[in-house]
């Protein structure tokens, strides 16, 4: 199912990032209330994953109707100066949905260090593409591309690789005492998929935080892109400060062009952009994360008045989820949730990889879910629809999974699927019961 919009044609899992959207009434009575997580996390289906999984990102990939899975699986970080630095590979899960039968797993090479995945038609051609940004990459495969095939039985054709043109970039993070690089650059960590001049194709942004930039690959067609670098103007730069780590895409400004949003992982700050509606940017707002070191961030219409909120989750010793309402021209601070599972004597009890919007109980209203990598804990918040200070989110719930390393979060129709980068796993995570189906 595709729904047409503003940005361009949504297929219905795109929907899902977008809580407030889903309609009311599909709930049980008091779904949230009747969930036990505990159990839930107990009777979770566990699946195999390529080593270090980083990321979890949900897709329709074979035309089949139901959400799949692509995992980036950046494994550990190695010196720059070895044949290989990283791990390199994409692990894609195909959902069997209602069929009988299990999920199909299947491995693909992309760039050493891989980050994140987005998905889109870049193309053109009706079948959904995969994006991946490399981290670690020394060999010029910043951003491996897997599109779709037309022989559906091979999912997708032979990685295509892009390389981030450029070769003044300034390594600002990661140096060994003797001065040589930990990380090469531009070092990438993130990426949306997005139409961003209204023509109707897909382009590609993606942040590089090893080198405090961002790039707008704009699509011309026939798989070609054209690079812009952000900032564009010559150090000191005035925005884009404090190592850039996520980004998410929204209209905040509600002038129906897409706008972007950066964690500053440095600086403790959150970014935002606005866009021209042509594929170009311009430092708009700056705000406090209110917590150390803010890691994943995510865009969500939380109180129903039109304008798209951030939630981003802050790793660090403040090991906190920050709530920044948009009202008019603003970002207002309105709370901080905690995961609250500290362990005595820890100065950081859960180190908060993710955070994902959604609506679980089918109340018509975004919950909040945050990873927490250290404590092994998925850490659930209840949406309230009001996004004044503190009342954003109540009644907490925690699946816990001890030694497993949550770290990358999505959804599912009736599930949350869950990354794990200490045991390279995936988990399925049922959701309470409110549709009486799906996977």
């Amino acid at each position: 199912m595709k729904i047409r919009s503003k940005f361009g044609t949504l297929s219905l899992w795109a929907l899902m990032l977008c809580p407030a959207s889903l309609p009311a009434g599909e709930a049980k009575p008091d779904a949230w209330n009747g969930w036990n997580v505990e159990t839930a996390a107990q009777n979770a289906s566990f699946l195999p994953t390529c080593t270090g999984p980083y990321q979890v990102e949900s897709g329709d990939l074979n035309g089949d109707g139901n959400p799949d899975l692509t995992i980036p699986c950046r494994g550990e970080l190695l010196s720059p100066r070895l044949a290989r630095p990283a791990n390199d590979q994409l692990t894609v899960y195909l959902n069997p949905g209602s069929a009988a039968g299990p999920w199909q797993r299947l491995d693909f090479p992309v760039g050493f260090g891989p980050y994140h995945s987005a998905i889109g038609d870049l193309d053109g051609d009706g079948l959904p593409d995969v994006v991946v940004p490399n981290f670690q990459s020394n060999d010029g495969r910043d951003i491996a591309i897997l599109y779709g095939a037309k022989d559906r039985k091979k999912l997708f054709e032979p990685t295509s690789y892009i390389t981030i043109e450029g070769k003044d970039f300034h390594n600002e993070y990661g140096l060994t005492e003797a001065g040589e690089p930990i990380y090469p650059t531009p070092g990438l960590t993130s990426t949306v998929v997005v139409d961003l001049n209204g023509d109707g194709r897909k382009d590609i942004v993606t942040v590089a935080y090893q080198t405090n930039l961002f790039f707008v690959l704009l699509n011309e067609g026939h798989r070609r892109f054209r690079q812009v670098r952000y900032p564009q103007q010559a150090a000191p730069y005035d925005f884009l400060l404090g190592g850039p780590r996520d980004i998410a895409v929204a209209d905040f400004d509600r002038d129906g062009k897409p706008d972007l949003a950066f964690s500053m992982y440095e600086s403790n700050l959150v970014e935002v952009w606005k866009g021209d509606g042509k594929g170009g940017f311009a430092p708009w707002r700056r705000s406090s994360s209110f917590g150390k070191t803010p890691y994943h961030l995510k865009a969500g219409d939380l109180d129903g008045d039109g304008r798209p909120d951030i939630v981003v989750g802050n790793r660090s010793t403040s090991d906190n989820v920050v709530v920044l309402h948009n009202g008019k021209d603003r970002f207002d601070y309105a709370g901080s949730f905690r995961p609250k599972t500290a362990k005595a004597g820890e100065t950081t009890a859960d180190e908060i990889r993710d955070v994902y919007l959604t609506d679980m109980d089918g109340d018509g209203k975004a919950d909040l879910a945050a990873t927490g990598r250290i404590s092994g804990k998925v850490v659930l918040w209840r949406g309230t629809g009001d996004a004044a200070y503190g009342k954003a989110f109540t009644d907490r719930r925690v699946a816990e999974f001890p030694g497993k390393g949550p770290r990358g979060i999505t959804r599912l129709p009736n599930a949350l699927a869950v990354i794990f980068y200490n045991s390279s796993e995936l988990a399925i995570l049922p959701l309470p019961d409110r549709t009486g189906g799906g996977r």
